[in-house]
């Protein structure tokens, strides 16, 4: 194939962390893709022969769930679409229409074989699946204390830019105390906190349900298994400031039990600044006894909490357990 070929795909974000020879091998087995605004290029429930790699243009993606809800997502450039069937060998779960013309790459089961066996390409293959499939669940509406109305959902890759371009503030102290530092967040470290794998790497956000399911992100809580000890997770939540002491950071603790048992962590562990005294007094609700790390910093480690300790109904705690579940199932 021409040089340009695997020139173009080098610049493909999708392939950004690959080396140019790994790109000359899947080069060969992908072939030129164009379409025009409302062609077609995948229906819902029919076999999966290919995926599709743009590289300009756009696409709409929308799934039917069983009971009639639709759900819409905008996928461009430099994203992969289809690859999920073909990894499950199954039928397509969605409908891709073309609303801008499109160009870019398609490719079949010995393309999507190659991108496997690659190393920079397996674990972001999987995890890009893990994260279009979490994209159709449908967000959860949630009654804070105070009354206010919420969403909960998992993270979404798109929620990256929502919360770093977003209209909710999350000010230099606020992202000192997530992140022990007064500089904002790098790309990279953002690209780790948003695009996770919902087994390892849990993340739940909050939306502001006065806009709708669309609306804000104010809040995210995540944990992240240990390595050393996979019963063990790290845990820790940010709060932007117009919400806080609104116990919104008590209710995505809560949040996190149910989807922490239902992947097997049993222990709860965290590190903070030592004047961060309120994360310290909502954990110490569950149990937190705090060691000095560093002259700055205090750990803990604690069991996760049972359900009945914790400040949910039972009808939240068991639709927030079943939300958990559906994230957990659809992506080992």
């Amino acid at each position: 194939m021409p040089e340009s070929i695997t020139d173009e795909l080098a610049s493909l974000g999708f392939f950004s962390s690959c080396k140019r020879a790994d790109l000359d091998r899947i080069a060969p087995l992908l072939r030129p893709l164009t379409a025009a605004p409302g062609e077609v290029l995948m229906t819902q429930g029919e076999p999966a022969s290919s995926f599709m790699l743009i590289s300009s243009g756009s696409v709409r993606v929308t799934h039917a769930a069983p009971d009639g809800e639709l759900s819409v997502h905008n996928i461009g450039a430099g994203l992969i679409i289809g690859e999920i069937a073909l990894l499950r060998e199954g039928t397509r779960n969605a409908t891709v229409v073309v609303t801008e013309p499109l160009t870019g790459w398609i490719g079949g089961h010995d393309a999507l074989t190659a991108m496997l066996d690659v190393p920079c390409m397996a674990e972001r293959l999987v995890r890009t699946a893990r994260q279009r499939l979490a994209s159709f669940i449908t967000p959860l509406p949630v009654t804070l204390r105070d009354g206010s109305q919420m969403y909960l959902r998992p993270v979404l890759p798109g929620d990256n830019p929502r919360v770093r371009k977003g209209p909710v503030e999350f000010s230099t102290e606020t992202m000192y105390r997530r992140f022990q530092t007064a500089y904002e967040p790098s790309p990279a470290l953002m690209a780790y906190l948003f695009e996770v794998d919902y087994v390892d790497h849990f993340v739940w956000v909050l939306i502001d349900g006065a806009e709708g399911p669309d609306g804000p992100m104010v809040a995210d809580a995540r944990f992240v298994r240990l390595h050393e000890d996979p019963t063990v997770a790290e845990v820790a939540f940010m709060v932007g400031d117009d919400y806080q002491g609104r116990g919104i950071g008590t209710f995505l603790m809560d949040a996190l039990v149910p989807a922490a048992r239902g992947a097997g962590i049993e222990r709860f562990a965290a590190r903070v600044l030592s004047d961060n005294y309120p994360m310290r007094k909502i954990l110490e609700h569950y149990g937190a006894t705090w060691e000095r790390d560093d002259r700055n910093m205090i750990i803990t480690e604690f069991d996760v909490p049972e359900p009945k300790s914790l400040a949910l109904s039972h009808k939240q705690y068991r639709d927030i357990s079943t939300l958990a579940r559906y994230v957990l199932r659809m992506v080992h």
